[in-house]
C-alpha cells in the first residue's frame, strides 16, 4: 500500500517538473539565439578594434593583433549567422505548429456531433430568433407608417 503511494507521488512529481520545465524549454532557443547574437556582435566589434590599428597604420600595432582580430571577426560572424538562422527556423516551426493546431481544431469542430440536448437548445434558439425577427419587422413597419 505504501509502495503504491510512493510511486504515485513520484509520478506526480515527475509530471509537475515536466510541466514546469516546458515554458523554459520553449523559450530557450530564442534566448540562446539572442545570447549568440550578443556574443557574435561583441566578437566582431572586438576583432575590428584589434585590426583598427593596422588598418589606420598606427606604429604600435602588430600583425598578431591583425590575425587575432581576423579570427574574432570570423567567429563572431559565424555566431551571428547561426543565431539568425536558428531564430528564423524556430519562428517557422512555431508558425507551422500553430497552423497545424488550428487545422486540427477546425477538423474536430467539423466532426463534432451534437447531443440531443444541444439540438433542442438549437431549435429553441432558432424559434426565438424567428420571433425576434418578426417583432423587429413589425416595429419597422410601424415606424415607417408613422412617418
Amino acid at each position: 500500500m505504501e509502495e503504491t503511494k510512493d510511486e504515485n507521488n513520484e509520478v506526480k512529481q515527475k509530471t509537475e517538473s515536466t510541466q514546469n520545465e516546458s515554458p523554459v524549454q520553449e523559450e530557450s532557443p530564442a534566448r540562446r539565439s539572442l545570447l549568440w547574437i550578443f556574443a557574435g556582435g561583441y566578437l566582431v566589434y572586438t576583432g575590428y578594434r584589434l585590426c583598427e590599428g593596422i588598418i589606420k597604420g598606427t606604429d604600435d600595432a602588430s600583425k598578431g593583433f591583425l590575425i587575432a582580430g581576423g579570427i574574432f571577426i570570423v567567429i563572431g560572424a559565424v555566431l551571428l549567422i547561426k543565431a539568425v538562422r536558428n531564430l528564423a527556423k524556430a519562428g517557422a516551426e512555431k508558425a507551422s505548429e500553430q497552423e497545424a493546431a488550428a487545422r486540427k481544431m477546425i477538423e474536430e469542430n467539423a466532426k463534432k456531433k451534437m447531443s440531443i440536448s444541444e439540438r433542442a437548445h438549437l431549435a429553441e434558439n432558432l424559434a426565438d430568433a424567428e420571433e425576434n425577427e418578426t417583432e423587429e419587422a413589425s416595429e419597422k413597419g410601424a415606424d415607417s407608417s408613422a412617418e
